[in-house]
């Protein structure tokens, strides 16, 4: 289940407005979700399985080691998608974030978590990376992580729509696919000089891929 996302603010940066937010993936299932990668050689591509019950099931997913804001580890590509549109409802930027390590980093019910991992974090040549998401578990990524943020320098103020999708091309096996959306409907501000400086206002937190208007 994809949460709405949350924290929007807009930062000032080098003469750039970026507006960062937080995005939080949850599972609400009965079952974990289990991602496991494999090669033969370290260089080489790897092959990924969610293992679902006593199945693996192949997954056409991309996991490739990058040294992306200190972290250095695996990430695995395409696992959200985020989306930036304006009041007509027009994309009007899409993310670049380079990847996810999934992991149980929030408990929803004060259970133990098990997915603890690093996804190889400093092991570049590494075989075998195991990661994944209890049920109970929720997996957020701050605000103020790589990949978390849109610049919107060029944007007039006006109305805005943030939407977050976790699973959007349906790789990965759920019970239910009818959770993956969240969005939040917010005014971008851009006061007169000499305040001048952009902010959010939010106008509604949807559990949907969309908000209702």
């Amino acid at each position: 289940m994809e949460l709405p996302p949350a924290s929007l603010e807009v930062q000032s940066a080098g003469g750039r407005d970026l507006l960062s937010f937080t995005s939080t993936v949850e599972n609400d299932g009965f079952g974990a979700l289990v991602v496991i990668s494999t090669r033969a050689e370290a260089g080489g591509a790897f092959e990924t399985v969610q293992v679902v019950g006593t199945k693996r099931l192949p997954l056409r997913v991309t996991l490739a080691y990058r040294r992306s804001g200190g972290h250095d580890h695996f990430h695995l590509a395409g696992f959200q998608r985020y989306e930036l549109r304006n009041g007509r409802g027009d994309v009007v930027a899409v993310d670049h974030k380079v990847g996810y390590c999934l992991g149980d980093r929030r408990s929803l019910g004060g259970g133990r978590p098990r997915w603890t991992g690093s996804c190889g974090r400093g092991r570049p040549r590494a075989l075998r990376i195991a990661q994944g998401l209890s049920p109970g578990f929720a997996d957020p990524y701050a605000s103020d992580l790589g990949g978390q943020s849109f610049d919107v320098t060029s944007l007039p103020a006006g109305d805005y729509e943030l939407t977050n999708v976790v699973n959007p091309d349906r790789l990965f096996r759920e019970s239910s696919y009818a959770d993956d959306g969240g969005s939040v409907r917010f005014v971008l501000a851009r006061p007169p000089a000499p305040a001048g400086i952009a902010f959010v206002q939010v106008l509604a937190t949807c559990r949907a891929a969309r908000c209702p208007r």
